[in-house]
């Protein structure tokens, strides 16, 4: 007898132990995002955002039902782990300006709900706390899932708003075939101003379907599991998807000032004066480098034969007038021979002397007497 009633006072204590951790669920710390925004690494992408809770009956389920397929204190129910994902993705936005919204969907349970979607929150200035306890006031309601009914108001709500919205589920996506429909009428009415996430609670192959059309239907949000972002770095990367993304690239490099080419000028014709040659005093012979002059000059006449020229004898001031004008001549005519040599057409060619008429300079020093012992070689 006493052994009988110690096995049932064990069987109690156990029960009483149960009941008693029974709806407790370890809260996850939210990690901080705001290091990377305030660095710039990440810069917001999204203006405006509206959470919808599943609340319909199936939310009531105990949470450890096999088609959940978590570990969870019993008699905690699936409504309560979704709030406790929603309070985790809430407190895990960084500080950044949005228009935030809080709506769930259920379907009428006799006369206790007169509605399938209600807004609990906003549309209104996101914040934390306010957004934190209108999670937590959120009950179940209904006996159906009447997703397209929220994803309609949720258009509503957000379509007057400027810039990027995006919407989040979070619902085991069961019992809701209207759901798809909606989600592609709201991307039909927002356009690239929306995208649909999802949380899906559970794994049931059929929810999983679903939602991956109604996240297909946004074009660019994602599908993740409950299990997946019931952590501080998983929700932390969903979140991040959502809100920010990588800072715009730097603009490019200012143009280069266009380089200014100048119009392209002929080169001036060559001008009508030839070089000079030189001599020694009292001679008339040609000296290598005049002969490099005339050869100049004959290739210049060859590029030009239009042209003739006079070649003009000069000497300097010593000697007498007879004298230097009979000099000059013989330069002239050493000078144009030279000149004909080179293929130039005597017809072309023309002398005279000048003798000591036009000295270019009239210092009396050798320096001087140089640059008038010359033949000039004048173009016609």
């Amino acid at each position: 007898m006493r052994s009988r009633w110690f096995v049932f006072a064990i069987a109690a204590l156990v029960l009483i132990g149960l009941g008693g951790c029974a709806t407790v669920i370890k809260p996850v710390p939210a990690q901080d995002l705001n290091p990377k925004v305030k660095s710039g690494a990440l810069v917001q992408k999204t203006n405006n955002f509206e959470m919808i809770l599943d609340t319909s009956a199936s939310m009531d389920e105990p949470f450890q039902w096999s088609h959940y397929a978590y570990t969870a204190p019993m008699k905690t129910t699936v409504l309560e782990y979704e709030q406790h994902l929603a309070r985790l993705f809430n407190d895990t936005i960084p500080n950044i300006k949005l228009t935030a919204g809080l709506r769930d969907f259920a379907g009428q349970r006799w006369l206790s709900r007169n509605y399938d979607t209600k807004l609990w929150y906003g549309m209104a200035p996101y914040g934390k706390e306010e957004l934190g306890k209108a999670i937590y006031a959120v009950n179940t309601a209904g006996v159906e899932s009447p997703m397209d009914k929220a994803l309609d108001a949720a258009t509503m709500d957000l379509k007057p708003l400027a810039g990027k919205s995006a919407v989040i589920v979070f619902t085991d996506g069961l019992e809701m075939p209207k759901a798809v429909a909606s989600a592609q009428a709201m991307k039909a009415a927002m356009k690239e101003n929306i995208c649909i996430y999802a949380v899906q609670i559970g794994n049931d192959p059929e929810g999983t379907a679903l939602l991956s059309k109604v996240v297909k239907a946004g074009e660019c949000g994602v599908l993740v599991n409950a299990k997946d972002v019931n952590t501080a770095a998983g929700m932390a990367a969903f979140v991040e998807k959502i809100f920010l993304g990588p800072p715009p690239p730097p603009p490019p490099p200012a143009a280069a000032a266009p380089v200014v080419v100048p119009p392209v000028v002929p080169a001036p014709a060559e001008p009508d004066k030839l070089e000079a040659v030189y001599f020694d005093f009292d001679k008339y012979l040609i000296k290598p480098d005049g002969r490099e002059a005339i050869k100049r000059n004959a290739e210049w006449l060859q590029k030009n034969p239009a042209k003739k020229v006079v070649v003009e004898g000069n000497c300097d001031e010593r000697g007498t007038n007879e004298y230097n004008m009979a000099l000059g001549q013989r330069r002239a005519d050493a000078a144009a021979k030279y000149l004909m040599d080179l293929g130039i057409a005597k017809d072309r060619v023309g002398t005279v002397s000048y003798g000591e008429e036009k000295p270019v300079c009239k210092d009396a020093n050798e320096a001087c007497w140089s640059k008038n012992r010359r033949g000039d070689f004048v173009v016609k």
